[in-house]
This record gives structure tokens, C-alpha cells and sequence, in this order.
């Protein structure tokens, strides 16, 4: 009878658990507050992205000196390094947060203050670039913290890739009235729009309450992750092809001013472009959730590149053949669509595989390695794309990214299968931790198994 009573007690414990894990976060104030505010700042990113692509390409009239605008983002942080590691160990990340963003609303009124009075030039836009990605860069650390102060430990990933899928979708509604906003509007109001979203995330990250965690400073934290990566081969691989995606597939995002340019010179049109990229990322959840339980890794990695190669030149020939007009713009967006969806198909699961390969002890410096990799190649990537579309033509460029991703994906056809060897279907366990989550991800419920024979791999219990 004691043996049921515990038997019977255990099961319900599991049905309770399963039944609060189904219970949505938004239940908690500081979650929901942040997640609504987070929305409406994503929309605001969105607008201005497509803003600042558009005032970038009409003052320069040149796709490299377009991707140097949209690329100053980036460049500050290789030089804050050391700063931004001193405020992510010794500054609540609240006060960090919030101060950036009371800097990015008064940028975001300046900059508007300019477009207003006709003073917005190519000069200015790439200062603000350089001043809004030292602002970033200086805040970067701090999100990660603010969201482990508002969510349960195990439901962390969860709101993690809750933000994600925001992200996906403010994209496409933001790209497309960015577009309407510059079109109809202008770019001053833009700025504006940006300047305002900020507010609710600024109440928002004020009012998360507790203690912010606490962290270990780690110095040689990137070293640590190249020496991890250099002695796994799975690792040293999944980087490779994350350096060539970023290299050859993510930089056709700063192409569309130029293509959107080309087709039909209206704002509006830059913006539809941008939504149909982004569309076709925001539909990678679902399908990773239905290949993955038909294919292994390996197979779905060398479709998603393979895809993304015939679907570059396919738009570049389309939209090269077709009359500016109409018929362009459908082209084109009925080729960015799948772009986009192999493109963050093969991004998603080369960033979950290196997670899972890597061991407990440095995946924090592995991700760091890998994010820097990504950030650093992502704009060379642009201007290599610009250069080539100044000196050869737009479509040359496109149709040469595509070359390059076909001819890769044919290539390393069966090297990729070095990732099977993570493949979720094998071996009797349950995943824990953010593993689980990654498993839900992957869309892997029915192969918890081999989620938690990667946990015990690398994860080994301590004597």
C-alpha cells in the first residue's frame, strides 16, 4: 500500500509539474510587462531598420557604402570588449539597461530632429550607427540577466525563445510599415516611431524586481572557447558552416535596398522585400518541428543549404529577366520567401548543435566564440556583396552567393553527416535542463532520448 501511496504520490508530483509547465509565462507581472514592451520594441527596431537601409542607399547610391552603414552596428563592439565585460560583472543590469536606452530615445530625437530639417546625411547616419551599436554593445550583456531575474530557472529557455519568435514577428510587420511609414510620412517620423518604443521597455526593465545574478568575471573566456572548438571536430565543423552562412547567406539583407532600388524605387517596396525574407524565417519553428522527425541532421543541413543556393540564383535570374514593376516585385518576393526559411533553418540548427556538443564546463566561452565569429563575418560578408555589385552588377553578386552555397552544399554533402551522430533518436532517457528545451525546439518531444545521452556525455556527475 506505502509502495502505490509513493508510486501514486510521484505520479501526481509529475502531472502537477507537467500541468505548471504548461502554465504561460505571462502569468508572472514582470514577465508579462517585459514581453509587451519587448514587442512593441521590436516593432520599432523593424521601422528603423528599414528606415535607415532606405535613407542609406538614396544618399550614396552604392551597395558598399549602403553595408557600411548598416555594418556600424557591429564595429563597436571589438573595441569595447573590456568595458562591456567590467559592466556585465559589476553593474545591476537594470541601471545598465535603462540608461542605453534613455541614450538610444535621445539619438532617436536628434537623428529625427535632422531628417525634420532636411540636415540627414549619409555622414550623420553613419554616426549614428557607430553610436547605436556602442550603445548596444555596452547593453548586450545585461538582457541575458534581466531575463533570468523575471522567469523560473527551467522555463528560461522558453522565454528566451519566446523573445525570438517576437523578434521573427515584429520583423515582418515592422519591415513592411517601416516602408509605409518612409513612404508616406517620411524618415524623421521613423525615428520618432523608434524613439517612443523604447519607453514601455524602459518602465518595464525598472520595475523587474530582486537581486540580479551573480556571475564569475571570465577574462579569457574567448580564448577558453577557441581551444574547445579546435579540439571537436563536430564543433570545428558546425563553425565552419557558420562562417560561410553568415559570409554568403545573411548579407543578401543588406542587398535589398539596392535590389528593392532597382525593381521599383519606392519605399514601400524596400519593406515588402524585407517581410518576405523575414516571413520565411519566422516559418522555421514549424518546420524544424516536422523534419526533424523524419531526417538527420546531417540531411536537413544539406537541403537548407542546398535550397538556399538554387533559391539565390533562381532570384537573381527571375528579378534580373523581369521589367522593374509588378511582375519584379512578385518575383522577388516569391524567391526571398524560402531564402529566408533556409537560411534561419540552417542558422537554428547550427547554433543548437553547437550548444548541445558543447561541454558544460566552457559553453558559455564556445557561444561567445561563436557570436563573435558570426558578427565579424556577417558584415564582410555585406561588403564583399557590395563590391561586387559596384564594380559587376546586383544580380552578379546574388547569383554568386548562390553559386557559392550550392556548390558548398554539394561538396560537403557527406561530411555533414559528422552531425548525426547527434541525431535525437537513439537511446532511452530523458532530456534536462536547457537540453529540454532545445529538444522541444527541434521539435524532438518524441526523441527525448538521445537528448539526455548528449547531457550524460557532456554533463558527466561529478564524484
Amino acid at each position: 500500500m506505502t509502495r502505490f501511496g509513493n508510486r501514486h504520490g510521484r505520479a501526481g508530483d509529475a502531472v502537477r509539474e507537467q500541468q505548471r509547465r504548461r502554465d504561460s509565462l505571462l502569468r508572472i507581472p514582470a514577465v508579462r510587462r517585459l514581453v509587451f514592451a519587448y514587442v512593441g520594441s521590436a516593432l520599432g527596431s523593424a521601422i528603423i531598420a528599414v528606415a535607415i537601409a532606405f535613407a542609406a542607399y538614396q544618399r550614396s547610391r552604392s551597395l558598399v557604402l549602403t553595408v557600411v552603414v548598416l555594418s556600424a552596428n557591429a564595429l563597436p563592439a571589438f573595441f569595447l570588449s573590456s568595458l562591456v565585460g567590467r559592466l556585465a560583472t559589476r553593474r545591476d543590469p537594470r541601471s545598465v539597461d535603462v540608461l542605453g536606452y534613455v541614450a538610444k530615445v535621445v539619438v532617436a530625437g536628434l537623428i529625427a530632429a535632422a531628417a525634420f530639417s532636411g540636415n540627414l546625411s549619409y555622414g550623420l547616419l553613419v554616426i549614428t550607427g557607430l553610436v547605436n551599436g556602442s550603445l548596444s554593445a555596452l547593453m548586450a550583456p545585461a538582457w541575458p540577466q534581466l531575463t533570468q531575474m523575471v522567469a523560473p530557472k527551467d522555463r528560461l529557455a522558453e522565454l528566451t525563445a519566446s523573445f525570438a519568435t517576437i523578434t521573427a514577428g515584429a520583423s515582418i510587420i515592422g519591415a513592411v510599415a517601416g516602408g509605409v511609414v518612409v513612404a508616406t510620412l517620411g524618415i524623421g517620423w521613423a525615428f520618432v516611431i523608434n524613439a517612443l518604443t523604447y519607453l514601455p521597455l524602459i518602465v518595464a526593465i525598472r520595475a523587474i524586481p530582486g537581486a540580479p545574478p551573480e556571475h564569475e568575471p571570465g577574462r579569457r573566456a574567448i580564448r577558453a572557447g577557441f581551444r574547445t572548438v579546435g579540439r571537436n571536430v563536430v564543433l570545428r565543423r558546425a563553425f565552419v558552416l557558420a562562417g560561410l552562412l553568415n559570409l554568403a547567406a545573411w548579407p543578401v539583407l543588406s542587398a535589398l535596398p539596392a535590389l528593392a532600388h532597382d525593381i521599383d524605387p519606392h519605399a514601400h517596396i524596400l519593406g515588402f522585400l524585407t517581410g518576405a525574407f523575414y516571413a520565411g524565417a519566422a516559418a522555421v519553428t514549424w518546420v524544424v518541428a516536422r523534419v526533424r522527425r523524419r531526417y538527420p541532421y546531417g540531411k536537413v543541413l544539406f537541403v537548407g543549404f542546398l535550397t538556399a543556393g538554387l533559391m539565390l540564383l533562381a532570384h537573381a535570374a527571375l528579378t534580373s529577366w523581369r521589367e522593374p514593376g509588378a511582375d519584379a516585385v512578385v518575383a522577388a518576393v516569391l524567391t526571398l520567401v524560402p531564402i529566408g526559411l533556409a537560411v534561419s533553418l540552417d542558422t537554428a540548427l547550427l547554433q543548437a548543435l553547437v550548444q548541445l556538443d558543447s561541454p558544460t564546463d566552457s559553453e558559455r566561452a564556445v557561444l561567445a566564440v561563436y557570436a563573435t565569429v558570426t558578427t565579424i563575418v556577417t558584415p564582410l560578408g555585406g561588403l564583399l556583396i557590395g563590391a561586387a555589385a559596384d564594380l559587376i552588377s546586383l544580380w552578379g553578386a546574388l547569383a554568386g552567393c548562390g553559386l557559392v552555397l550550392t556548390v558548398l552544399a554539394l561538396s560537403l554533402r557527406n561530411r555533414l553527416e559528422v552531425f548525426d551522430q547527434l541525431d535525437p533518436r537513439d537511446s532511452p532517457a530523458a532530456p534536462t535542463g536547457h537540453h529540454f528545451a532545445l529538444a522541444h525546439f527541434l521539435g524532438a518531444e518524441p526523441f527525448h532520448d538521445a537528448f539526455a545521452r548528449l547531457h550524460d556525455r557532456n554533463h558527466p556527475a561529478r564524484p
